[in-house]
């Protein structure tokens, strides 16, 4: 087979559209044309188209997981999973996130830290939501226990549930007492706070409510 053609996409300025004996046979990204050096009249049999396309596979994983990242940060768990809804292959999938880890694109003890520090700054809860949160994210034990116990330290678990119903109680003050009480305690549980904790701040809060 014989190129006979390469025409950059118009939709996809990126990607060139080869042709081969007349007929498109594929498309591949730009770098893929450098990198084996196609052009016009260039044989290329089946060995090396296999050898173009994978290798074009790989570029565009590459370029996938560039705009994943970008948009924000994401554990390792999150991007493998990405990728594999795209349906690269599982090497290359491992090949990606290898790359991304060496030079630090991805980092799940840096994607902890920065994850708990936004909850706690932007829509607080308690450890074990967070914990549960980690968790889904596929965030080693180790590092959540590391990266929660470090953020506690400088986040008392009390106070911050405390803070939490002192708002909502700001922001509810025409509520019936009762109904108050009943909303605050269920608000506080949702946000993963253990229910002895969330009757003590209620009752302070309310204590001369009955």
């Amino acid at each position: 087979m014989v190129i006979t053609r390469l025409e950059r996409q118009k939709k996809r300025r990126h990607r060139v559209s080869v042709y081969l004996d007349g007929d498109f046979a594929f498309g591949c990204n730009e770098e893929v044309i450098f990198r084996f050096g196609l052009h016009k009249g260039m044989e290329l049999d089946d060995a090396k188209r296999r050898e173009v396309e994978d290798y074009d596979n790989r570029v565009q994983a590459k370029l996938a997981a560039e705009r994943l990242v970008g948009a924000r940060m994401r554990s390792e768990q999150e991007l493998r999973r990405r990728l594999k809804d795209k349906e690269y292959p599982e090497d290359i999938i491992d090949e990606t996130i290898a790359t991304f880890t060496r030079v630090g694109l991805i980092d799940d003890r840096a994607f902890a830290e920065a994850f708990v520090r936004d909850r706690l700054r932007l829509r607080p809860r308690a450890a074990s939501l967070l914990r549960r949160e980690l968790r889904q994210r596929g965030i080693a034990k180790d590092i959540i226990d590391d990266v929660l116990a470090a953020q506690f330290e400088e986040h008392d678990e009390n106070e911050l549930a405390r803070g939490m119903a002192e708002a909502y109680l700001r922001s509810h003050p025409r509520l019936e007492r009762l109904v108050l009480k009943r909303r605050l305690a269920g608000f506080l549980q949702r946000k993963g706070f253990p229910a002895g904790m969330v009757y003590q701040i209620v009752n302070d809060l309310l204590q001369h409510d009955d």
